[in-house]
């Protein structure tokens, strides 16, 4: 049964003070919603119903469940928040589908957001494309170790090294793949990440010709990548995931 407004301020010890008043006091969606339901025609209405959409967004917020922002939307489906809460809620449910990065996620990121950011619609596209292929991408584990960045032998260890082994077992013809190398912290929290192609048409460095060569089926290819930049509280572990592809033949690569 819904607590009334005065058992729930007999409740909080506030029986001798001004009922708004000991709302404030309490600053909970409870008692804002029993002082706004036991008097729809006080004069506090307006000032309750504000608060009370702050501490649903807000409630939202800590909560960091897709559930959690619905509830914001159920309850104030027209707010003054409304605007604020969505663009939060795409982003949640962006970084939701990164994390997951699944076929599911991410249909259910473009299925909700239509009108997302153009950036992440792009995104949530081309890891769909990767993800839908990725049962005939065979990605080994990463090597690393320290290496000196000018590649001389006798030079001093100031970066490091990564290689992987990636097998085209599909039947398409791989014109460029791109993977992401994500260096992570305690917890494998992601610290940074960056982007560099297995095979590719163009290069932003001069590299051999045969990196530009597509990558027919049944082919392996070695991914490298070297650095001496990287964030502080490293762990010295990665993670190197396929994160963009095109076929031979696509009529058009930016959709």
């Amino acid at each position: 049964m819904r607590l009334t407004l005065l058992s729930l301020i007999l409740a909080l010890g506030f029986a001798c003070a001004d009922p708004f008043t000991a709302v404030q006091e309490a600053d909970t969606i409870e008692a804002y919603e029993a002082y706004m339901a036991d008097h729809p025609d006080g004069r506090f209405q307006m000032q309750a119903e504000s608060r009370l959409e702050e501490l649903y967004l807000q409630a939202a917020r800590d909560g960091k469940t897709l559930e959690a922002y619905d509830a914001y939307l159920e309850r104030f489906p027209e707010g003054v928040l409304l605007e604020k809460a969505m663009l939060e809620r795409e982003t949640f449910l962006f970084d939701w589908a990164n994390a997951t990065n699944t076929i599911a996620s991410w249909e259910k990121f473009l299925e909700e957001y239509p009108k997302a950011n153009k950036k992440r619609k792009q995104h949530a596209r081309r890891v769909l494309k990767v993800l839908g292929y990725s049962d005939h991408l065979d990605v080994g584990g990463v090597r690393q170790k320290k290496v000196n960045l000018a590649e001389n032998p006798d030079g001093p260890l100031d970066g490091w090294g990564f290689q992987v082994d990636v097998s085209n077992n599909g039947d398409k013809t791989i014109e460029s793949l791109w993977m992401t190398i994500e260096y992570l912290g305690d917890g494998d929290v992601v610290l940074d990440k960056r982007d560099w192609p297995l095979v590719a048409p163009y290069w932003t460095t001069p590299v051999e010709e045969e990196r530009k060569v597509p990558m027919k089926p049944g082919e392996t290819r070695t991914w490298d990548w070297s650095t001496g930049s990287l964030p502080a509280k490293w762990s010295e572990k990665v993670r190197v995931i396929p994160t963009q592809l095109f076929f031979v033949g696509e009529a058009d690569k930016k959709k």
